[in-house]
């Protein structure tokens, strides 16, 4: 079977660079987010498990527990859309570096 071309490398290589660029960097703040949402959820969390509410059931308190309730649902579907980032990133950088790779054959 003949190589692919000089011509058809740079192509590939090209393309796989823009699709990264175009659907993978814009979506890098997804990880900030999922940081913050995974803090604000195991904050609130060790808050109102281990510290006693014997101060009543105030305003702050109604507050930090919705923000707790949202985080908690937000967590896994970030948890997964953070994973498909992380494995497309991964799949597009792979198939990159193996055109780099050819190009120095």
């Amino acid at each position: 079977m003949k190589r692919p071309s000089d011509k058809w490398q740079d192509v590939r290589k090209a393309a796989l660079e823009r699709a990264r660029r175009t659907a993978v960097e814009p979506l890098n703040p997804l990880y900030s987010i999922y940081f913050g949402v995974c803090v604000c959820y195991l904050a609130g969390l060790l808050r109102f498990q281990f510290f006693d509410p014997s101060a009543g059931f105030t305003w702050v308190t109604a507050t930090q527990l919705l923000i707790v309730a949202v985080a908690g649902a937000l967590l896994p579907i970030l948890t997964g859309s953070v994973l498909t980032l992380h494995f497309a990133n991964r799949k597009l950088q792979r198939l990159a570096d193996e055109c780099g790779a050819r190009d120095r054959e």
